[in-house]
């Protein structure tokens, strides 16, 4: 099941679930996930050699490997793939990834699609990209990058045919005559808003899918998704947070729920250079009199896991050990005490979006944890979005939220840069100098137990210091039939079995 109506399978400019888990099954990339994200699995690389100093790869092309029109698949394939990624003119979503990591990429991800459009064809030949052979792909880095397999692995690295983009233009991908791909199945059939259907790739280098087609449904309405798994329409659905209740309610359903945690965190904002929220103490015993199982249970309908750490479960670098945020009322009251400020001389508001059931409920929760667990009545202050964001931009507020991060890939670095000094999004204003150096040297250390060291260290000071409170990362929730078999999920798939569809098989029902 789909949740909306893809708007392209292009893997330059897919960038919703919904998109990815149809690419997930018609492209592969160099190398995939391994669901415990542990690691990378061979894909349409049989192998790669990374050099000493972790800034240049050569992956090596399996040389049966074919799109499903039976023409081989090519290191020129993926140059071209890469380079419309960096391309501004095709303003990819995943351009910025791309852009920071490949050598050169930067300088021309920033050149001006109008103003330089008669050099950027030659600027993208300067890329860290090339083909040495037929079944050789190259990349050189901006320097070394331990993340940057991950990248390889993402279904936006999936292989684009420069003839058949020369061909069809924007409309390749739109159509399953010219949408040629190199996956395990191919898509045979497109119909707007209903379903998208694909079938076996007869050229797939690898062993042939169990499954001779997938239909993705498209339904964008989680009661009506429902009501088709109920009556045999749907073989797997998500399930949406109005429907939780009813399903873990419900005593046959709630025995085929299968529940994968998500690589996105939630958090509040605290503005950390203005009093009382300077106070390290008292962003502790705020932090520390908020109850996370009970904000999972009445916000997210159960479909979370309490989170006072930055780095969720399920990705390496999760470390539930640093408890200086865990929800603790004796303890938030003595870290009140310590402040040297009591409840009633705390003087607090909680900006959030008027517009948004999440920013509401999370902020009427914030009320009646902080009265409950600590004495402390803040105020609420409702916002149109525009108006939160502008003051979240200029530090005109107190406390804000939720804001959060969903992975765009499963390593630490994609993360720990948030609430660097510098960067954007870092909007508590928190600067710790040790903190920018741990996660700067770990961006480029190739020596793992090191770089672990390094984000752990971060991450500590990150989690003490308190400029944010984690409360939540989310837990997808799907129902899957039970003659459904051969199902692995993992922490970055779209359905139940997304990252190895091939597996997947239907047992007698």
């Amino acid at each position: 099941m789909l949740e909306d109506q893809p708007a392209t399978l292009d893997p330059g400019q897919t960038q919703y679930p919904y998109e990815t888990a149809v690419l997930r099954a018609i492209s592969e990339p160099l190398v995939r996930p391994l669901p415990d994200l542990s690691g990378v699995a061979p894909a349409a690389a049989a192998s790669y050699d990374v050099n000493s100093d972790g800034t240049a790869y050569l992956f090596h092309l399996r040389p049966t490997a074919k799109y499903w029109d039976g023409t081989p698949v090519k290191a020129a394939d993926y140059v071209f793939a890469w380079q419309r990624l960096i391309d501004p003119r095709l303003a990819a979503p995943n351009e910025t990834l791309f852009a920071n990591t490949i050598l050169n990429g930067e300088r021309v991800s920033l050149m001006d699609p109008q103003r330089d459009q008669a050099a950027i064809d030659a600027a993208l030949a300067t890329l860290g990209l090339k083909a040495v052979d037929d079944l050789t792909f190259q990349v050189q880095l901006a320097r070394p990058d331990p993340a940057f397999i991950w990248l390889a692995a993402m279904p936006a690295a999936g292989p684009v045919r420069k003839d058949v983009v020369a061909k069809s233009g924007d409309k390749w991908a739109t159509s399953p005559d010219t949408l040629v791909t190199n996956g395990p199945f191919k898509v045979t059939e497109m119909v707007k808003n209903d379903h998208i259907s694909v079938e076996r790739n007869p050229a797939y280098w690898g062993p042939k899918p169990t499954l001779t087609r997938i239909d993705f449904a498209i339904v964008n309405d989680g009661a009506a998704a429902l009501s088709r798994y109920r009556s045999g329409g749907l073989d797997e659905i998500a399930v949406q947070p109005a429907q939780a209740p009813s399903v873990s309610g419900d005593p046959v359903l709630s025995r085929r729920l299968v529940k994968t945690p998500n690589l996105t965190v939630f958090w509040l904002v605290f503005r950390v250079d203005s009093p009382p929220l300077d106070n390290v103490k008292v962003r502790q015993a705020i932090a520390q009199a908020i109850d996370r199982d009970a904000f999972v249970a009445q916000i997210f309908a159960g479909q979370g896991d309490p989170a006072w750490t930055f780095i969720p479960k399920g990705m390496h670098g999760y470390t539930p050990s640093l408890t200086a945020q865990k929800f603790d009322v004796a303890q938030a009251r003595a870290s009140l005490a310590a402040s040297g400020l009591s409840a009633t001389q705390l003087s607090l508001t909680f900006a959030f979006d008027q517009t948004s059931d999440f920013g509401k409920a999370t902020a009427k929760f914030v009320h009646d944890q902080l009265k409950a667990n600590l004495g402390v009545e803040i105020n609420l202050q409702g916002l149109d979005a525009n108006t939160l964001s502008s003051h979240l931009g200029s530090g005109e507020f107190q406390i804000a939220g939720p804001r959060g991060w969903a992975a765009d890939y499963p390593d630490p670095a994609d993360f720990y840069d948030i609430f660097t000094t510098t960067s954007s999004y870092n909007v508590p204003f928190w600067q710790n100098q040790q903190y920018d150096n741990f996660v700067r040297v770990a961006r480029t250390d190739t020596q793992p137990a090191r770089r672990d060291q390094e984000y752990l260290q971060a991450q500590t000071m990150l989690v003490s210091e308190a400029p944010v409170i984690f409360l939540a990362q989310t837990v997808s929730w799907y129902l899957v039939r039970p003659y459904v078999n051969g199902v692995v999920t993992s922490p970055v798939d779209e359905w139940p079995g997304a990252l190895a569809p091939g597996q997947i098989s239907i047992g007698p029902h």
